[in-house]
C-alpha cells in the first residue's frame, strides 16, 4: 500500500499542483514541487535580494547596541541552521528515491540564505534600535511553511531520514525566531535610550500593540498626566513636520484650490502609502469569508468520511488564519492611518501658527482663525480617516459584484443597479455638503466673534446693564446658526438613507429576480441554503463597503473643504515690511526675520548687552525714526490717501518725543504706521533700529503671573527687574496683591485694575531694554500721584529711560507732560502735522501747544531712590489659583462615565423624543436582522418545493426591508432634525445664563479660553459629532444583541461561549476604559492652551511684532503642539489595541463555531450553520463598529459633561432675597447712602473697608485716590458687581441687596473705562434697548462730536442710512469709543437719576474732555453724578470729593475747602497734578464751573 501510495504521489509531486490529490499522503497535502518552489525558494530568494541592500544601508550607521550575550546566541543559532541546511543538501544530493526538480536548488538556497541572513542578523542587532522586521517576518512565515513541508516528508517512508533532520531544523528555527524577536530596550547605548517604546518595538510588539501595555497598566493603576505619556518620535514632532510642509508650500508656484492638500499629501506620501499593504491584506481576508461559509455549509451537508475529517481540520485552520489576519491587518491599517493624520495635524497647526504672526493687523479675524484651528482641523482629522477607504471600497464593491455574478448569474445586476443609484445620490449629496457646511461654519464664526467680544469686555457689559440685550442677541445668533445648519443636517439624513438603501433593498430585489428566473428555468436552479448564505455574506461585503464609500466620500470632501479654508488663510497677503530698516551683517527682510536671541542668551543687565551690529541710515545720523511724506490709513480701497496725510517727522535718537492732538486725529494710527502695521499709501518710514518695545493703548496680556507678564521673552535678571518694578510704581501693588508678583493676572489681565494693567504692560516694555520704546497713551489710567512718580522715574532727569539713552516715542491724549519732552509732534483733526519741534519753540509760536499755556518742567521732583531690594514674590495668604481647563476636565473626567450625564442629555432633548428614537432604532434593527431567519426558512422550503410560494416569502421579506428603511429615516429625523436643535439651543442658553449671571470673581479666576471652549468646541461637538455617534452607537448595540440571538438560535452550543466572551469584553473594556478616558481628558486638556495661546497671539500681534517675539512664540506654540500631539496620538493608538483584542475575541468565537460545525457534523442543519457563520461575519463588523462609535460617543458626551460641570458648579451672582422690584420711576431722586460697607473680590481679601457716606439727590461727587486705592471697586459695589461682606447701600431708601442686580444696572446710567461696543450697527450700539428714534440718536452723536465721523467714514454705497453703518467699519479710536458711550448715556438720561462715570474720559485730549465736562453739566443737571477721576482739574466744581486709600475713605468734603486745608490728602494729590496744568487748563475749569 505504501509503495502504491508513493507511486501515486510520484505522479503528481513533480507538478505545481498545489493539491496533491485524494490518493496521495491521506488526500490532504501539497505537491513536493509546490512546497520546494513556493514555500522555500520564493521567500528565501526575495530576502536574498533585499539583504545586501539592507546590509549596505546598516554598514554606514553607527553602533547603537551595547555588547551582550544575545548577539553570540543569535549567531550560534544561525551557524546551527546553516549546519542543518548543509546536512540536508548532502542528503538530497545523495537521495536515490523520488525528489522534485526543485529539491536540491531549494537546499542550496537555504544554505546560502542561512549564511547571508546570519550576516544581516549581526548588522541588524548592533546598528538598529529595534529588532529586524525582515528577519522576523521571514522566520515566522518559513516556520509555518517548513511545518507543512516537515509533515509531507513524515508521511513518505522514503524520506524518513530527511524528515527527522528537517523536523529538528524547524526546532532550531523556532529558537532562532525567539532570539531575533527579543527586544533590545535595555541594551541600547546612552545616546539612544530616550527613543519611544514604539520606535524600539519589534514587529510582533507593533503588530499586537504590546508596546502600549505598560501605558495601559499605568493608566489602570494610577492617574495619568501628560508627562507620564510616551514622548513623540521625531517624525511626529512639530519642528520636523513644520519644516517639511512649509518648505514644500513655499515652493508652490501656482496656487490652485487644492494646492495645500496636494502639497501635504506629496510630503507625507510614505506614511500615507504605508497604509496600503495592511488595507490590501484586510480586503483579501474579508473576501475569504464567503468562500469559507460556502465550504462550511456544503461541508455540513456531506456524508462523513476520512476525507471530510481532514477537510474539517483544514476549515478550522483556515478560519484561524483568516480571522487572526483580519484582526492584525485591521489594527495595522487603522494605526498607520492615524499616524499620518497626526503628522498632518501637526504640520497644519504649526503652519497656522506661523501664518498667524504674519497676518496684517487690518485682516485679523480672531473668531474665524480660531475656527480654522479647532473646527476645521477636527474635520480634517475625521475626513482623512476615510481617505484610504475610498479606493479600497471601490475595489471591494467590484469584487463583491463579480462573486455575486458567479453565485446568482444575471440577477447580480440588481445590486449593481441599486449600488449605482445610491452612489449617484450620495455624490449629489456630497457635492452639496461642502457648501452647506461652509454656511454653517460662517454662522458659528459670527456667534463666536460676538461671544469673544462680550467676554473681553464683561465689566463694561454688566456695568451698562446690557446683559439682557446680549443674552437675547447671542441666543438669536445661536438659533440662526442652527437654522442654517438644518439644511446640512437634512443632507446628513439623505446620505444615511442612501448608504443603508443598498444593504436593505439589494438582497430583496436580487432574490426576487433570481427566484422569478429560477421559476422559469423549470427547476434547473433554485435558491438553496448554500447559495442563500454565500450570497448574503457577499451582500454584506458589497453593502458594507458601498455605504462606507458613500459616508467616506462625504467625510473626505468635508476634510478637503477644510483644507481649502486653511489654504485661503495661508494665501492671504502677509504683513509687508514697508519700512526701511538697518540691516544686520547678513540681510534683514523684515522685523519678523529678527529673532530675540540676544535678549535670551545674556546674563548681564547693561543695555549694551542688547546692541546689534547696525549700519545706520546716514551713519552719523541722530534720528531714530524718519517719516517722509507719509500717507497712512486702515483701508486702501475706501481711503486711497489714508487718514494721515503728508506726514513729515523725525524722532531724535536717545530723546523723548511726544505726539499730541485732539481725539480721533490719528495718534494711534501714526504709532501703528511707524510699527509697520498699516498700509502705506505713500512716502517712506525709516528706522535706526528694529529693536522696538511697545506698550499699546489697550494693554496686551497673556494669562500668567505678574512676573511672567513683565519678563515676556527675556531672561530673568533680578536687579534689573527690581529697578523696573520700582520705576513703574508697582512695588506697592505687589505688596497688596495676594501672591505678590506670582499673582495670576487672568485672561487679558482681568484680575488687575486699569492702572495696574497699564503699568505692567509698561514695565514689560522697559524690561526688554530695546533701542526704541513706543508708548501709546499708556499713562491715561493712572491717578496723578502714581503718574507723576512713574513719569519722573522713567523720563525725569535721572529717569531710567534717560539713563539708558533710549529713544522714546509717546502718543498722549493729555498735553500736561509736553514741557518734559525733547521733541513734540502735534497732529490736527484732519490728520496732518500742524506743528513740531521743541517745547520752547512751539510754546512761543502761538499754535496748538501754546494754547495749553503750560508751565516749565519741574526737573527737581525726585521719586523715591532706587535702592536694590528683591520685590515681593509670595504672601502668606492661600493661593486661590485660576480655574483652568485642567480643573474643568478633571471634574468632567470623573463624571464622563456616569449614567447621569446621559440622563442629563436626554432631559435636554426630552424623554418623549428620546423614546421615539429608541423604539424606531430597535424596529429598524429588527427589520434588518430577522430576514436572515426568514430566508433560511425560505431556502429550506425551496429544498422541498423548489420555487413555490414566491409571493408569500418575497412579500414578507420586502415588507421587513421597507419597514426597516422607514424606521431608519424616522429615527434619523427624530435625532438629527428634532433633538439636536433642541439640545443645542438649551445648552447654549444654560451656558449664556451661567456666564452672564456669574460674579466678577468668576472672570478673574476662570481662564477666558475655558469659557470660550465651552461656547465653541463643546457646542460644535454637540451639534455635529454627538448626534451621529449616539445614533450609530445605539443602533450598533441593538444590532450586536440581535446577531448574538441569531447565533444562539442557530448553534445553541455556541451560547456556552457567550458568558466567557461577555466576561472577557467586560474586563477588557474596564481595563481599557480607565486609560482611554484619561487620555481623552488629557487630549482636551492639552488642546485648550494651544487654542488660548493662538487667541492671545492674534489679539497682541502689534505688540508681538514690535518686540520681535515671533520666533519665541512660534517655539512656544510648537512645544504646546507637541504636548497636545502626545495624548492625541496615543488615544488613537490605545483604541487600536482595543480593536485588535475584540477582533481576536471574534476570531475565537468564529473558531469555536467552526469546531462545533466539524465536531457536530450531521447534527446541525445546513441552514443554521449558514445563519451562525453569516452572523459571525456581521458580528465581527458590528462589535468593531460598536466600539468605534462608543468611544466616539464617550469622547463627545464629554462635551455635555463639561457643560454640566461648568453650569452646575458655577456660583450665580444672583442670591436669594433679591426679589424686591422697585417702582418704574426708581431712582427718581438719586439719594445714595453707603453704611459701613466692606466688599471683597475673594473671601477675607477686602478691597473696601468700613466705608460710610451719604450723597444727596442731584449732588455731584468725585472719587479720587492713587491707582489701586479702591475707587473702581467702590463703583462696582454700587452696581452690585462685587459682594458686600458687611454693611449696605441704599438708593432712594431702597436697599440694593434686595433688588435684582440686572434691575439695578439697567436703572443706573453707567459709563465704564473700557468702552464696550456691540458687534452691529451704530443704531444698535447707541440704543441697544430700542427706546429712542433716529433723530434722538443723531442728535446725541452730534452732541459728542461723532456724527461727522460716522457720516464721513461710512460707506454710502453699502448702507442705506448712516446709522446702519457697522461700528467695526469706523475704526473708532479709544477716545472716540468713550465719546460714543457718552452718547449712549445721553439717550438714557431720562431713564434714571444717577450717572456713574468710571474714568470715562481717560483717553480724551483736553479740548474733548472740556467739551464732555460741559455736556455732563448741561445734559445731567438734575442727576446725581458719581465720577471716578484721575484728572483732578475736572472735578473742582463738584459738590463733594471722596478721597480713598487702600480701600478706605480717608477724606470727604468740598474740593475748594479741602484744597485750603493743610495736610489734606486731596491737596497733596492735586498739587502733584496741578504743577503740570497751565493757566489755560484753569481757565477751562473756571468756565465749566460757571
Amino acid at each position: 500500500m505504501a509503495s502504491d501510495s508513493s507511486q501515486r504521489c510520484a505522479a503528481v509531486d513533480n507538478t505545481i499542483g498545489p493539491y496533491a490529490g485524494a490518493h496521495c499522503r491521506g488526500g490532504f497535502d501539497f505537491t513536493l514541487l509546490f512546497e520546494d518552489a513556493f514555500l522555500c525558494i520564493a521567500p528565501i530568494a526575495l530576502l536574498l535580494c533585499i539583504a545586501p541592500l539592507r546590509i549596505g544601508y546598516l554598514w554606514r550607521k553607527s553602533k547603537k547596541v551595547s555588547t551582550s550575550l544575545l548577539l553570540p546566541a543569535k549567531l550560534i543559532a544561525w551557524v546551527f541552521l546553516a549546519g542543518f541546511d548543509l546536512a540536508l543538501l548532502v542528503l538530497w544530493a545523495n537521495h536515490r528515491g523520488f525528489r522534485s526538480d526543485a529539491a536540491v536548488p531549494a537546499a542550496v538556497l537555504s544554505l546560502l540564505g542561512a549564511l547571508v541572513l546570519g550576516t544581516l542578523s549581526y548588522f541588524e542587532h548592533s546598528r538598529c534600535i529595534r529588532t529586524s522586521f525582515w528577519l522576523n517576518v521571514y522566520l515566522l512565515f518559513t516556520i509555518v511553511f517548513d511545518t507543512a513541508r516537515s509533515r509531507s516528508y513524515s508521511l513518505d517512508e522514503q524520506l524518513n531520514q530527511i524528515s527527522i533532520l528537517f523536523t529538528t531544523r524547524v526546532g532550531v528555527k523556532v529558537f532562532l525566531a525567539a532570539f531575533e524577536a527579543r527586544g533590545k530596550g535595555n541594551l541600547l547605548l546612552s545616546g539612544y535610550t530616550d527613543e519611544t517604546p514604539e520606535a524600539a518595538a519589534g514587529v510582533y510588539s507593533r503588530s499586537l500593540f504590546w508596546w502600549q501595555n505598560p501605558l495601559l497598566k499605568k493608566g489602570f493603576n494610577n492617574t495619568l498626566s501628560i508627562d507620564d505619556l510616551y514622548q513623540l518620535d521625531k517624525y511626529l514632532r512639530a519642528d520636523y513636520l513644520h519644516g517639511i510642509i512649509r518648505s514644500a508650500w513655499d515652493k508652490v508656484a501656482h496656487v490652485g484650490s487644492n494646492s495645500l492638500f496636494v502639497t501635504t499629501l506629496r510630503k507625507l506620501k510614505l506614511p500615507i502609502l504605508a497604509v496600503v499593504p495592511p488595507r490590501a491584506c484586510l480586503m483579501a481576508f474579508n473576501f475569504c469569508q464567503p468562500f469559507l461559509i460556502n465550504r462550511a455549509v456544503s461541508y455540513s451537508e456531506q456524508a462523513p468520511s476520512a476525507q471530510t475529517t481532514n477537510i474539517g481540520y483544514g476549515l478550522i485552520g483556515a478560519y484561524v488564519i483568516v480571522y487572526v489576519g483580519i484582526a492584525v491587518s485591521t489594527g495595522q491599517y487603522q494605526h498607520f492611518t492615524f499616524r499620518f493624520i497626526t503628522m498632518m495635524r501637526g504640520g497644519l497647526i504649526s503652519m497656522l501658527y506661523n501664518k498667524a504672526v504674519a497676518v496684517p493687523l487690518t485682516d485679523v479675524d480672531t473668531a474665524s482663525s480660531l475656527t480654522l484651528m479647532s473646527a476645521d482641523i477636527e474635520r480634517i482629522v475625521t475626513g482623512m480617516q476615510t481617505g484610504h477607504e475610498i479606493w479600497a471600497n471601490i475595489i471591494e464593491v467590484g469584487l463583491a459584484i463579480y462573486l455575486l455574478q458567479r453565485q446568482l448569474g444575471i440577477a447580480c445586476t440588481i445590486p449593481v443597479g441599486v449600488a449605482v443609484l445610491s452612489f449617484g445620490g450620495s455624490l449629489v449629496a456630497t457635492s452639496m455638503v461642502m457648501q452647506k457646511q461652509a454656511l454653517w461654519l460662517e454662522g458659528i464664526e459670527r456667534r463666536i466673534a460676538a461671544t469673544t467680544a462680550m467676554l473681553s469686555s464683561i465689566r463694561g457689559v454688566k456695568m451698562t446693564g446690557l446683559t439682557d440685550v446680549l443674552r437675547a442677541d447671542l441666543q438669536r445668533l445661536r438659533v440662526e446658526e442652527l437654522t442654517i445648519s438644518r439644511k446640512f443636517r437634512k443632507l446628513l439624513i439623505w446620505t444615511m438613507a442612501i448608504s443603508f438603501s443598498s444593504p436593505l433593498l439589494s438582497p430583496i430585489l436580487t432574490f426576487a429576480v433570481f427566484s422569478i428566473l429560477a421559476q422559469k428555468s423549470n427547476g434547473t436552479s433554485t435558491l438553496n441554503t448554500a447559495k442563500v448564505f454565500t450570497s448574503l455574506s457577499l451582500f454584506t461585503l458589497l453593502s458594507e463597503p458601498l455605504s462606507s464609500l458613500i459616508m467616506s466620500l462625504s467625510s473626505f470632501m468635508g476634510g478637503v473643504g477644510s483644507f481649502q479654508r486653511i489654504q485661503r488663510f495661508l494665501v492671504n497677503p502677509s504683513q509687508v515690511e514697508h519700512r526701511r530698516s538697518p540691516y544686520l551683517i547678513g540681510t534683514l527682510g523684515s522685523t519678523s526675520d529678527l529673532g530675540d536671541d540676544s535678549d535670551k542668551d545674556s546674563d548681564e543687565s547693561q543695555k549694551s548687552r542688547f546692541s546689534l551690529d547696525v549700519r545706520e541710515f546716514g551713519s552719523t545720523s541722530s534720528t531714530a525714526v524718519l517719516v517722509e511724506n507719509g500717507y497712512f490709513g486702515w483701508d486702501k480701497e475706501k481711503q486711497a490717501t489714508g487718514c494721515l496725510q503728508a506726514i513729515n517727522m523725525a524722532v531724535p535718537r536717545g530723546k523723548i518725543t511726544m505726539v499730541v492732538g485732539p481725539v480721533g486725529c490719528g495718534k494711534s494710527t501714526l504709532i501703528k504706521a511707524i510699527l509697520g502695521e498699516l498700509p502705506v499709501m505713500g512716502g517712506t518710514v525709516q528706522l535706526s533700529s528694529v529693536r522696538i518695545a511697545l506698550c499699546d493703548q489697550t494693554p496686551w496680556h497673556v494669562n500668567g503671573t505678574v512676573q511672567q507678564s513683565i519678563i515676556g521673552a527675556s531672561e530673568f535678571d533680578q536687579r534689573w527687574y527690581a529697578a523696573v518694578v520700582r520705576s513703574c510704581a508697582l512695588d506697592e501693588d505687589l505688596r497688596q496683591l495676594p501672591q505678590g508678583d506670582q499673582t495670576q493676572i487672568g485672561s487679558k489681565g482681568i484680575a488687575l485694575s486699569g492702572g495696574q494693567s497699564q503699568r505692567i504692560a509698561l514695565a514689560r516694555a522697559i524690561y526688554a531694554q530695546k533701542d526704541i520704546v513706543i508708548l501709546d497713551d499708556c499713562l491715561s489710567g493712572l491717578d496723578g500721584q502714581t503718574e507723576n512718580r512713574v513719569w519722573h522715574s522713567l523720563f525725569g532727569r535721572n529717569g531710567l529711560l534717560r539713563r539708558c539713552r533710549s529713544t522714546v516715542l509717546i502718543a498722549s491724549s493729555s498735553a500736561k507732560r509736553l514741557p518734559y519732552c525733547d521733541h513734540i509732534v502735534a497732529l490736527s483733526k484732519e490728520g496732518s502735522i500742524s506743528e513740531q519741534g521743541t517745547f520752547e519753540k512751539l510754546n512761543a509760536t502761538g499754535g496748538y501747544v501754546a494754547n495749553f499755556d503750560l508751565p516749565p518742567p519741574d526737573w527737581d521732583f525726585v521719586p523715591e531712590k532706587h535702592i536694590y531690594e528683591a520685590p515681593p514674590r509670595y504672601s502668606e495668604r492661600a493661593n486661590n489659583g485660576m480655574v483652568t481647563e485642567d480643573d474643568i476636565q478633571a471634574e468632567t473626567n470623573r463624571r464622563t462615565g456616569d449614567v447621569a450625564i446621559y440622563y442629563y442629555y436626554i432631559k435636554s432633548v426630552g424623554w418623549t423624543a428620546a423614546l421615539i428614537f429608541m423604539v424606531s432604532v430597535t424596529l429598524f434593527i429588527f427589520g434588518q436582522s430577522f430576514p436572515t431567519i426568514w430566508v433560511k426558512l425560505w431556502a429550506e422550503y425551496n429544498n422541498e418545493f423548489p420555487n413555490q410560494r414566491l409571493g408569500y416569502y418575497l412579500g414578507v421579506y420586502a415588507a421587513l426591508g421597507v419597514g426597516a428603511m422607514i424606521f431608519l429615516i424616522i429615527s434619523c429625523w427624530q435625532l438629527i432634525i428634532e433633538m439636536v436643535p433642541r439640545s443645542g439651543i438649551a445648552f447654549h442658553k444654560r451656558l449664556l445664563n451661567t456666564v452672564l449671571g456669574s460674579p466678577m470673581s468668576f472672570f478673574a479666576s476662570t481662564d477666558t479660553g475655558v469659557t470660550l471652549n465651552r461656547f465653541s468646541q463643546d457646542l460644535m461637538l454637540i451639534d455635529m459629532e454627538l448626534p451621529v455617534s449616539a445614533l450609530n452607537t445605539f443602533a450598533t448595540f441593538i444590532l450586536c444583541i440581535a446577531q448574538m440571538i441569531l447565533i444562539a438560535v442557530a448553534a445553541p452550543f455556541a451560547t456556552i461561549s457567550f458568558p466567557v466572551v461577555g466576561g472577557s469584553v467586560y474586563f477588557i473594556q474596564k481595563f481599557y476604559l480607565r486609560t482611554s478616558r484619561q487620555l481623552r481628558f488629557l487630549d482636551l486638556e492639552a488642546k485648550s492652551p494651544l487654542y488660548t495661546q493662538f487667541n492671545e497671539m492674534l489679539e497682541g500681534l502689534a505688540t508681538i511684532r514690535a518686540f520681535g517675539w515671533q520666533d519665541f512664540l512660534g517655539e512656544k506654540a510648537r512645544e504646546l503642539l507637541d504636548r497636545s500631539q502626545r495624548p492625541f496620538y496615543l488615544l488613537f493608538a490605545v483604541q487600536r489595541w482595543l480593536t485588535l483584542v475584540l477582533d481576536l475575541i471574534v476570531a475565537a468565537v468564529a473558531t469555536l463555531l467552526i469546531i462545533l460545525v466539524v465536531v457536530l457534523k450531521g447534527k446541525l442543519s445546513a441552514g443554521y450553520v449558514g445563519v451562525a457563520l453569516l452572523n459571525v461575519i456581521l458580528f465581527s463588523q458590528s462589535i468593531k463598529l460598536l466600539i468605534h462609535w462608543w468611544t466616539q460617543l464617550e469622547t463627545h458626551i464629554g462635551s455635555v459633561a463639561r457643560i454640566k460641570t461648568f453650569t452646575t458648579d458655577a456660583i450665580s451672582e444672583d442670591l436669594e432675597g433679591e426679589d424686591q422690584v422697585p417702582p418704574p420711576s426708581w431712582p427718581s431722586d438719586g439719594k445714595i447712602e453707603f453704611k459701613d460697607v466692606t466688599a471683597c473680590y475673594r473671601p477675607y481679601e477686602p478691597v473696601i473697608s468700613k466705608f460710610s457716606i451719604s450723597i444727596a439727590p442731584g449732588e455731584k461727587v468725585a472719587i479720587v485716590g492713587r491707582t489701586g486705592s479702591g475707587k473702581s471697586s467702590l463703583v462696582l459695589s454700587l452696581f452690585r458687581m462685587i459682594e458686600l461682606s458687611a454693611g449696605s447701600i441704599t438708593i432712594d431708601g431702597l436697599p440694593l441687596h434686595r433688588i435684582p442686580r440686572q434691575t439695578v444696572r439697567s436703572r443706573l446710567i453707567g459709563l465704564p473705562q473700557d468702552a464696550y461696543l456691540l458687534p452691529g450697527s451704530i443704531r444698535l450700539n447707541a440704543d441697544p434697548l430700542q427706546q429712542s428714534n433716529d433723530k434722538a440718536i443723531m442728535q446725541a452723536l452730534k452732541d459728542v462730536q461723532l456724527w461727522d465721523t460716522v457720516v464721513s467714514k461710512g460707506d454710502e454705497s453699502k448702507y442705506a442710512h448712516p446709522l446702519d453703518v457697522d461700528v467695526e467699519d469706523l475704526h473708532f479710536s479709544h477716545g472716540q469709543r468713550q465719546l460714543f458711550c457718552l452718547a449712549r448715556a445721553i439717550l438714557r438720561k431720562d431713564k434714571g437719576s444717577v450717572l456713574v462715570l468710571d474714568e470715562a474720559t481717560s483717553n480724551l485730549d483736553q479740548a474733548s474732555d472740556s467739551h464732555v465736562q460741559r455736556l455732563l453739566r448741561s445734559k445731567f443737571t438734575a442727576h446725581t453724578i458719581i465720577a471716578v477721576a484721575h484728572k483732578l482739574d475736572t472735578v473742582l466744581d463738584f459738590d463733594k470729593v471722596i478721597v480713598m486709600n487702600q480701600g478706605q475713605l480717608v477724606e470727604y468734603g468740598e474740593p475748594y475747602k479741602l484744597l485750603e486745608r493743610e495736610g489734606s490728602w486731596f491737596k497733596s494729590l492735586y498739587e502733584d497734578v496741578s504743577l503740570n496744568v497751565g493757566p489755560a487748563g484753569e481757565d477751562d475749569i473756571l468756565e465749566i464751573a460757571q
